[in-house]
């Protein structure tokens, strides 16, 4: 065989090799693949599919926010391993395509990297029209961790459904509020009682996963030290009142008070001492 042909032959072995490589897989089969609806509320839906020998993936959408993907693996990966996330067409599609979604790194966590949210729509839009998606490591040894069509269909319908009964507000949109109040007083005007816990109320109707309800009293640091301590309990108790008048269980509910040693704003302006007026109540899961 002339050199120049052995050497084309040598490299198509080569290349061929250097393929199979990068093809060895992660994925399930088609009797074990299963997409699992795990969440399905007014605040959370989640879809979940297990790779085996490998972790899963998980889609995530949560009330007020965009959708998510994260490829959580059973082993420990060092940082800085690159990873293409790449769609192919399914193994029976005679016409095989393959389009490259994004590259990332690994973080050095079993959580990979982070997935931009339009990178996981367009992710979840592949699936559904039956194109596979994998992502490709660029190990030592070369491997693709793939998500399975299969059976994503029957789980994309209750997907979406619940997506669209999603509540439009997120819990760290409402998790923290306040109320303000004037000098030495310990109640709060009717409009500041009318409007501050309007949203955190409304979504107390919708979400069983909060626990508690810390409501804690503040003062600005003019007079006496304990002056503004015992200041911060009356109103942190007023607020108390306030909530268990809207309709809030009392099981719930905790009160603490901190005088001024927490101030939101530091120094001795009108506008710090305003915002250092305050009772805080955060919602906690």
């Amino acid at each position: 065989m002339p050199l120049k042909n052995c050497l084309l032959f040598t490299l198509m072995i080569s290349l061929c090799t250097s393929a199979q490589a990068l093809e060895r897989r992660y994925m399930a089969s088609m009797d074990d693949s299963s997409w699992d609806l795990t969440q399905d509320s007014v605040t959370s839906c989640q879809a979940v599919h297990s790779i085996p020998r490998f972790g899963k993936a998980v889609f995530t959408q949560e009330a007020g926010r965009g959708l998510r993907l994260e490829l959580i693996s059973r082993h420990r990966f060092a940082r800085g391993i690159n990873v293409e996330l790449r769609t192919e067409t399914t193994s029976w599609n005679s016409h095989e395509k393959r389009a490259v979604l994004a590259r990332f790194e690994t973080n050095g966590r079993n959580s990979l990297f982070k997935i931009p949210s339009a990178v996981a729509e367009q992710t979840f839009y592949e699936l559904g029209r039956g194109y596979q998606p994998g992502f490709l490591f660029y190990d030592d040894y070369p491997f693709v961790a793939s998500l399975s069509t299969v059976r994503f269909g029957e789980m994309e319908a209750q997907f979406n459904r619940c997506v669209g009964q999603l509540y439009e507000r997120n819990f760290d949109d409402v998790r923290l509020s306040s109320i303000h109040f004037e000098p030495d007083n310990e109640f709060a005007s009717i409009r500041q009682e009318e409007t501050a816990f309007t949203r955190m109320l409304e979504y107390l109707k919708v979400d069983n996963a909060v626990s508690e309800i810390v409501v804690t009293g503040h003062a600005d640091n003019t007079g006496l030290a304990c002056y503004n301590e015992g200041l911060s309990e009356r109103r942190a108790w007023y607020v108390y009142d306030l909530l268990v008048a809207r309709g809030i269980d009392t099981s719930l509910l905790r009160v603490s008070y901190a005088g001024e040693s927490e101030p939101v704003s530091k120094g001795s302006s009108n506008k710090s001492r305003a915002a250092n007026r305050r009772v805080t109540v955060e919602l906690r899961r």
